[in-house]
């Protein structure tokens, strides 16, 4: 099956894999970055350029890993399988935790506000110039969490950039000239993305405190998923989406939407409001349902990007901020997981089998 865009390129393949009903899903974003994906949830291998992706597979009962490739280097997450109204989801389980008063200051006041220079003195990321009318850092920090916040929307917009190179011949295109004009990120809304990393920061400080059920002893029965008590979600991954008056648009990683209540329809939809969108992207203001599974996923994508960021925080790798208190980091054991070693492997034979089956497409459906 070939869908095809306004434009009448091709936006969307699916093809058979395998037995069992097994299928191959490619999806072209706006900019052209392109999205693969074989299997099933719980074993699956998933794509986003010759050089990113995961490798999804069952861990032990109840749980899973992704084995994440970024850039040639390989690592695990783990993530336990929950459901809700029907509906599966995973909640992403930490590998660590770190001590409260590490906690406590990572949501403190500096006694002075500190400048940051994110690229190096007088360099400037691709990706940066490409989003400079989206994305502004903020000119000084005054506390870690505000550091934390960009650094969860500056993560995501490099990876829409290398998706957009990665689907581009190295190049990522200039928005196109009917695109939706998008709506760049306010300091009011950057302020609403500090606050909830503010309380993702709280809510990890609790778990730690109270270790006394471990993640392997709860029970797996209908569970709130995390996702219903977030308001604000910058968007992870590409995202096709239909809004509530019928157009059909996507939403890329930097992307904000918010959510406007916790009603799961019966095909599994919460309704969201787009509120901050780049060129080409969904119109800011546009209403839409998200599927829950996929706002579950953006709550665990912004959690795995704060803590990369504390972690730079607790190791001092953010050369120019304050240290901070002994980070007394804790490992967790059901977030442990070895990567797959052939994760590389098989991420680079699926990319090779999107482009031939994309050409496939291109030349009529050949065979």
């Amino acid at each position: 099956m070939v869908t095809t865009n306004s434009r009448g390129e091709v936006h969307r393949i699916e093809a058979p894999r395998g037995s069992g009903g097994g299928r191959m899903v490619i999806a072209r974003g706006p900019g052209g970055g392109r999205f693969v994906e074989v299997g099933r949830p719980g074993a699956r291998v998933v794509s986003f350029g010759a050089h990113r992706g995961f490798v999804e597979r069952s861990f032990r009962p109840g749980y899973i890993s992704r084995t994440y490739v970024v850039g040639g280097r390989s690592y695990a997450h783990v993530y336990r399988e929950y459901s809700y109204h029907g509906v599966s989801y995973y909640h992403y389980v930490p590998g660590v935790y770190y001590g409260p008063r590490f906690y406590g200051w990572a949501v403190s006041p500096w006694a002075v506000p500190v400048r940051y220079s994110w690229f190096g003195f007088g360099v400037s990321a691709p990706w940066f110039g490409y989003y400079s009318g989206y994305f502004t850092p903020y000119s000084v920090y005054r506390s870690p969490d505000l550091w934390l916040t960009d650094y969860l929307l500056a993560e995501n917009l490099r990876l829409a950039y290398e998706a957009q190179q990665a689907g581009n011949e190295d190049q990522a295109p200039p928005p196109q000239a009917d695109a939706q004009p998008g709506a760049a990120l306010t300091p009011e809304m950057k302020q609403l993305i500090a606050d909830e990393v503010r309380q993702q920061i709280a809510a990890e400080r609790a778990a730690a405190l109270n270790p006394t059920t471990s993640a392997s002893e709860r029970p797996i029965g209908d569970q709130v998923p995390p996702a219903l008590t977030q308001r604000f979600f910058v968007v992870s991954s590409n995202l096709d989406i239909t809004t509530a008056d019928g157009q059909a648009c996507s939403l890329t990683p930097g992307d904000v939407i918010e959510r406007r209540g916790k009603t799961v329809a019966a095909d599994g939809g919460v309704s969201v409001d787009v509120v901050s969108s780049k060129p080409g992207d969904c119109a800011a203001d546009a209403s839409a349902a998200v599927q829950l599974a996929d706002l579950q996923e953006m709550h665990n994508q912004f959690r795995e990007q704060i803590d990369s960021g504390l972690k730079m925080l607790a190791e001092n790798q953010a050369k120019g901020l304050p240290n901070g208190p002994a980070a007394d980091a804790r490992a967790v054991a059901a977030g442990i997981a070895d990567p797959a070693s052939d994760a590389a492997t098989q991420l680079a034979s699926q990319e090779s089998d999107a482009a031939r089956l994309e050409a496939q497409v291109g030349q009529g459906g050949g065979n």
